[in-house]
């Protein structure tokens, strides 16, 4: 069966089916309920009197008092034989749930791992928000390889028997053991090394030894900052840097899948396309999959794609025809020497270093 795009965006879904699907461990909730009354802000509002002794406290008081909260609810599901969990964040912008402005997030859990989906949305509540009510599910994609691992997947929030859909994407790469050997012509990068902070994978691309390098930067007790580049013969480019993940164990023992697949290009062997699954092993152990590298099962999510790698080595040039005008060399580089003046950055202006530096490959 066939999903299309206008199934998957459907305002009335099967819920009932698609709840059945999957199984909820959120906190403070006692399930889907076809005629539930969400609880309003109204039902647990203090007395007049006490809200008046809360204003007249000293505001020091007050700073030395104030806590932030966030309610996660979890919901566990099974996709490409994986088990997996989506984890919906409500966060108050004011720290406590009272009625206003609220930042949901959501993100996704393999075994110790954890990444965000998408990005946060804002919604005004006046309903308590630590008795939400979401539907999470899952749709199979259309016909992948490797198959059985693209996924769609909505979340909807449910308030006094009105749905709002908050997240919906159609390209969740995920499973557990997919076969890669079913993509033809795929060359596979290998671990190389396997470091504190880096991992190093080496491949050949059209001809040409290139290293992938991914590194990881702690930024709080469990969350950690990834990033990938490439190296071939001295020449490289930064491949992605916004990957930050939750893990709580190791790092190393989240690990890498690299390949490339060449695409139909002149010269032949120019153009490639790089994807990068991210692998964490499916146990208990933290060092484990640093021991026996091959010997078990793992979970594989795709986080990274491109189509757009051109690169590589003894490339025929002249296979562009006759019209083809080669430009001749005139001789070595000349030496150009600027001044660098300080002057002060005016309001409103980007400085040269505040823009993008997001290196696009081609």
């Amino acid at each position: 069966m066939s999903y299309t795009n206008d199934t998957f965006d459907d305002p009335s879904p099967d819920y009932n089916a698609a709840v059945s699907r999957s199984n909820t461990s959120t906190t403070g909730s006692s399930g889907y309920l076809s005629h539930y009354r969400s609880q309003s802000f109204d039902d647990f509002h203090p007395r007049n009197d006490d809200l008046t002794n809360i204003r007249r406290l000293p505001r020091a008081q007050s700073a030395l008092s104030s806590k932030h909260e966030r309610y996660e609810y979890a919901y566990s599901l099974l996709a490409g034989g994986a088990q997996i969990q989506f984890i919906v964040s409500v966060q108050p912008n004011h720290g406590t749930p009272t009625s206003g402005k609220y930042t949901i997030s959501l993100s996704l859990k393999v075994d110790k791992m954890t990444r965000s989906l998408g990005e946060p949305i804002q919604l005004k509540l006046s309903v308590d928000p630590r008795r939400l009510h979401f539907i999470v599910f899952l749709f199979p994609g259309k016909t992948s390889l490797p198959v059985g691992a693209l996924y769609s997947y909505r979340v909807w929030l449910r308030v006094n028997d009105v749905d709002h859909r908050l997240f919906g994407q159609d390209d969740l790469w995920i499973a557990k053991d997919p076969d890669f050997a079913s993509i033809a012509d795929a060359s596979i990068a290998r671990m190389k090394k396997n470091q504190s902070n880096s991992q190093m994978y080496e491949s050949t691309v059209g001809k040409a030894r290139v290293q992938f390098i991914v590194r990881w930067l702690r930024v709080a007790e469990d969350m950690y900052d990834y990033t990938m580049e490439y190296d071939c013969s001295g020449v490289g480019a930064m491949l992605f840097e916004d990957l930050r993940l939750k893990v709580d164990g190791d790092p190393r023992t989240v690990t890498f899948h690299i390949y490339t697949v060449p695409m139909k290009s002149l010269p032949i062997g120019a153009s490639h396309r790089l994807r990068v699954w991210m692998r964490t092993f499916c146990g208990t152990s933290d060092t484990a999959s640093l021991s026996i590298p091959y010997n078990d099962s793992y979970i594989y999510q795709r986080i990274w794609k491109s189509d757009s790698l051109k690169i590589g080595g003894h490339l025929d040039f002249s296979a562009l025809g006759s019209k083809m005008i080669v430009g001749h060399s005139l001789g070595s580089p000349t030496t150009v020497t600027t001044a660098t003046a300080t002057s002060k950055k005016r309001v409103g202006q980007p400085h040269p270093q505040d823009a993008n530096d997001h290196v696009e490959i081609g």
